[in-house]
């Protein structure tokens, strides 16, 4: 087996690339951009001032907190499963809003007409109701 080189800290002034996996045990903090080709385990903090782009699996053992935009290519999910919650439900339909705005905040979601759509709850009539609008 082959001794790995260990570090109390490690200062990279330039780019940093990772051709296989990334493993954290503690905090990291990323001045700029980190690029990782395989995946990605940090079983701590993250914290990216700039870009991230992880081509294998991101994997957070709680929450993902983004203040820009987090992109799939393809599924955004949640494991749990989802318990009806006590009491009836009522009838809604579904409101779609033809006049988009470009900040509007929701889930992003592609169409089957190739265009980017927001998904987000309205609750303008009183009673909360799922809303489309074109993003």
């Amino acid at each position: 087996m082959i001794a790995l080189p260990t570090f109390d800290s490690v200062l990279v002034t330039g780019s940093q690339t990772i051709q296989q996996d990334l493993q954290v045990n503690g905090n990291t903090t990323v001045g700029t951009h980190l690029n990782v080709t395989g995946s990605e385990t940090i079983a701590g903090d993250l914290q990216v001032n700039g870009n991230q782009t992880v081509a294998n699996h991101l994997g957070t053992g709680g929450d993902l907190d983004a203040e820009g935009s987090v992109w799939a290519n393809f599924r955004v999910g949640a494991n749990n499963l989802p318990a009806l919650p006590a009491g009836g439900f009522s009838i809604q339909q579904v409101r779609f809003y033809a006049g988009g705005s470009p900040s509007q905040p929701g889930l992003l979601l592609k169409g089957t007409d190739g265009l980017n759509y927001v998904l987000f709850v309205d609750v303008s009539f009183g009673t909360p109701s799922l809303a489309i609008v074109p993003a």
